[in-house]
């Protein structure tokens, strides 16, 4: 699989997809037409048997993103209609990051900033290069970061945190961000890609009707679930004792074998 949208570039190996923001003399910024492509791509992977793992990343090694193209704006935010149309772009990008069943992992190297780290935030998962920096610079615009990336954001630095990075637009380097929640693990930027690549190979053996399933409920729970009936637990436990990955994964154990697991999505 190669297919391509404008800005990014797109390659599947062994189940893993890597989604590459591709602009890298421009700090791999988004323009509209970018934002507005993402969530067709993410469509794509999400319906690809052959994809199990989702990793973003951007060109060129010195940055992740720079978020928005700054450049477009006098242009997009001239009328009212512009905005909206900006603003939806955005929030579908992300979302479609946030609710893609799949397991996703932002591959951070060099700069993370503004909405690099709002994409990065919608993963599920983030490694960064020990050089990477992160900052929220909306205040350095006169700008205002938007809900779903700060919901995000509180949700893993917390409130108080999350205002001193709004607050300030101060960057950040890596070993700040994981100890504050913001990234999940720091290796040593020569090492990232193998890092994530490993990682990414033992999800791929997994089962993935159990990671999907897991992935289903923690977003149940970040939508404000508080019983079993609320993010359809239950309904997941019952399918679960009559799958395939199941049957494997039992018969596998009593052999004391490696499972193999072919489960790969529900019928849509």
């Amino acid at each position: 699989m190669g297919e391509e949208a404008p800005g990014f570039s797109l390659s599947v190996q062994e189940g893993v997809a890597t989604l590459t923001v591709d602009r890298p003399d421009k700090h791999n910024a988004l323009s509209l037409e970018m934002w507005l492509a993402l969530p067709g791509l993410v469509h794509g992977l999400e319906t690809d048997p052959e994809v199990r793992v989702v990793v973003l990343t951007g060109a060129g090694g010195t940055a992740f993103s720079a978020g928005a193209d700054i450049a477009e704006f006098a242009g997009l935010f001239a009328t009212a209609e512009g905005v909206t149309r900006f603003n939806a772009a955005v929030r579908s990008a992300n979302l479609a990051l946030e609710r893609c069943p799949k397991p996703t992992i932002a591959m951070v190297q060099g700069l993370c900033v503004g909405g690099g780290c709002g994409l990065a935030l919608h993963c599920d998962l983030r490694f960064a290069g020990a050089g990477a920096r992160f900052g929220i610079t909306p205040a350095k615009l006169g700008f205002v970061y938007p809900f779903e990336d700060t919901r995000r954001l509180v949700d893993h630095v917390g409130p108080a945190r999350a205002k001193d990075l709004l607050f300030s637009g101060r960057m950040i380097r890596a070993e700040e961000a994981m100890a504050i929640g913001l990234v999940d693990r720091v290796v040593e930027d020569a090492a990232l890609a193998d890092a994530v690549r490993e990682y990414a190979a033992t999800l791929c053996g997994l089962s993935q009707f159990s990671i999907q399933a897991a992935k289903r409920i923690i977003q149940a729970v970040q939508d404000g679930a508080t019983a079993v009936t609320d993010a359809g637990a239950a309904t997941f436990l019952e399918e679960a004792a009559r799958n395939v990955d199941f049957e494997e994964g039992r018969q596998a154990f009593l052999a004391k074998r490696r499972p193999t697991f072919t489960w790969r999505g529900w019928a849509r």
